[in-house]
């Protein structure tokens, strides 16, 4: 079955009322089946979705933590698996970030991936974003390699044990430790 591509957008009316709402192509519209049924179950979905997004992350920046950020990404990746075979957001990261309060494009892979990746007993609000964002960006490598669980598990030992380097450096320790295994994996072929 073709997805259904839709667009999430936001409408302003004539009196300055803005409001969201899900579109569809009129061309496509009449050539699914059922698709004022199946665009009202995305829009109930998506809606239901985004009011629980607000409801996690505090206004103020100061006030997000890790756990904040992990439940937004877990709402959006389980958001994502329920949605993935049936609809094709065609302006996907910009209603995203808009919707869910996200800074930027990259942001909202960044918290796909700690929702795909992370549980919440992997979580421990003492550790800066930055560094969870240092262990994303290396989450699919290490995972590939059976190691990710091993990796949160002393991050968390770090933190526990107050011995947590600042992002940049565990940034430097992740790279050491990808590149001896890319060097391993080079000396066995």
């Amino acid at each position: 079955m073709k997805k259904i591509p839709i667009k999430i957008v936001e409408l302003t009316s004539p009196s300055g009322k803005k409001g969201k709402e899900v579109m569809l192509d009129v061309f496509d519209y009449y050539e699914i089946e059922n698709a004022q049924k199946k665009l009202n179950e995305f829009k109930k979905r998506y809606f239901e979705t985004v009011a629980k997004a607000s409801k996690i992350m505090p206004k103020k920046k100061s006030e997000r933590n890790a756990s904040h950020f992990w439940a937004i990404g877990k709402l959006l990746y389980d958001f994502n698996k329920s949605i993935e075979n049936e609809f094709e957001i065609k302006n996907y990261n910009p209603a995203i970030i808009r919707d869910f309060g996200l800074y930027d494009r990259s942001h909202v892979g960044h918290m796909l991936q700690f929702g795909e990746f992370f549980i919440k007993k992997d979580l421990d609000d003492s550790i800066p974003m930055s560094t969870y964002l240092e262990l994303i960006w290396k989450a699919s490598f290490l995972k590939k390699l059976g190691l990710l669980e091993k990796e949160k598990k002393r991050l968390l030992k770090m933190s526990k044990e107050k011995t947590l380097p600042p992002h940049k450096t565990y940034r430097e320790e992740l790279n050491q430790l990808v590149k001896s295994l890319e060097d391993k994996d080079k000396e066995k072929k």
